[in-house]
């Protein structure tokens, strides 16, 4: 009888501790974007990339934007490789940024053509550089589009999809096309991400912090779990300063030294905002004496209250994206932080 209680009692303990191990163990694979001109991953972004375990890479192929002197949508900003650019994943997915205001300036028809230019855009870039090592499988267009605007983008995104055969086509979503999906519209795509970030006020110099503010992401997360279509979640792991002359916004600067900000900037009576105390350059970009500089990153506390949040009114399981590999802040955050960001 002892020993029969004994064998139960071992039994219930090591089935309990299996069982506390397994929820321990977060299995959580997640991806990058990749948003710089120039590609060339160092060891570390490959480390991190390797670590999220999911094989692949969003990375931006370029922007489109609408040049006034020429009257049409042109392609800028395309990503330039180093001469022995490595990749560390089995899937590529080119991501396009389209500027709203290129579907301001064009008409229905020009919408639809202008799928063709940037199919063929894609493909060439795909295939000098990655075929035939890897295959064409997915393509993500970036655009925050409008109410005014919907019509002639769904129209594009249709008009893109008959360029491509057997892809995945998605589109990034913001918050208020969640709320406001009647407004809106819904895309005609396989697939959205939404974008939980950049959500507050940039051009006005009293925000806090315009990349990530919960409360603000609350307020439009109400209907998220009713979305029509399949969803990933990108999240935020950056960090940039806001240019501000005469309280305006005049830049956003991404990459600027410590050394060089510390020599040109004094602190000011709120937080993260520093005030130029003589002229100087950040990159590139010319600053007069009293600019002043808000500071934005996002706290492993903030972005973790922000993928509670998101993982609360989803209420169906995810993937995601964090935004983006080769950020410094990334150097913040472990492997097991960014698990915990992901859905479980």
């Amino acid at each position: 009888m002892i020993r029969s209680l004994l064998s139960l009692i071992f039994v219930i303990v090591f089935c309990t501790t299996i069982s506390s191990c397994k929820t321990e163990v977060n299995d959580s694979k997640y991806s990058f974007y990749h948003w710089k001109t120039n590609f060339n991953l160092t060891e570390q972004d490959k480390a991190h990339i390797q670590d999220g375990q999911s094989n692949i890479l969003y990375m931006r192929f370029f922007d489109v934007d609408f040049n006034t002197k020429e009257n049409k949508p042109l392609p800028i900003a395309t990503v330039q490789f180093s001469k022995d650019f490595e990749v560390a994943v089995d899937t590529i997915v080119p991501v396009v940024f389209i500027k709203n205001e290129v579907f301001n300036n064009i008409s229905l028809e020009e919408s639809k053509s202008l799928s063709k230019p940037i199919s063929q855009k894609i493909k060439r870039l795909f295939k000098s550089y990655f075929e035939p090592q890897k295959m064409l499988t997915k393509i993500q267009i970036d655009c925050d589009w409008s109410q005014h605007t919907k019509t002639k983008y769904f129209a594009f995104l249709e008009s893109l999809a008959t360029y491509f055969d057997n892809i995945e086509l998605s589109t990034t979503l913001r918050l208020h096309q969640v709320k406001y999906r009647e407004k809106t519209g819904v895309p005609p795509v396989d697939k959205v991400v939404l974008m939980a970030y950049n959500v507050g006020d940039i051009l006005n110099i009293n925000e806090t912090n315009s990349i990530i503010n919960n409360n603000i992401t609350s307020q439009y997360l109400q209907r998220l779990s009713e979305y029509p279509l399949p969803y990933d979640v990108a999240l935020p792991v950056f960090e940039w300063a806001i240019l501000y002359r005469r309280e305006k916004p005049v830049a956003i600067l991404n990459n600027y030294s410590l050394k060089t900000f510390r020599e040109n900037f004094r602190s000011t009576q709120t937080l993260n905002m520093y005030k130029a105390h003589q002229d100087c350059y950040i990159s590139s970009n010319f600053i007069y004496k009293d600019d002043v500089v808000r500071v934005e990153m996002v706290s492993k506390n903030d972005l973790k209250k922000l993928s509670e949040l998101i993982k609360t009114a989803s209420k169906k399981p995810y993937s995601t994206i964090f935004y983006h590999i080769g950020s410094p802040v990334l150097s913040n955050f472990t492997n097991h932080d960014l698990k915990t960001f992901c859905y479980n």
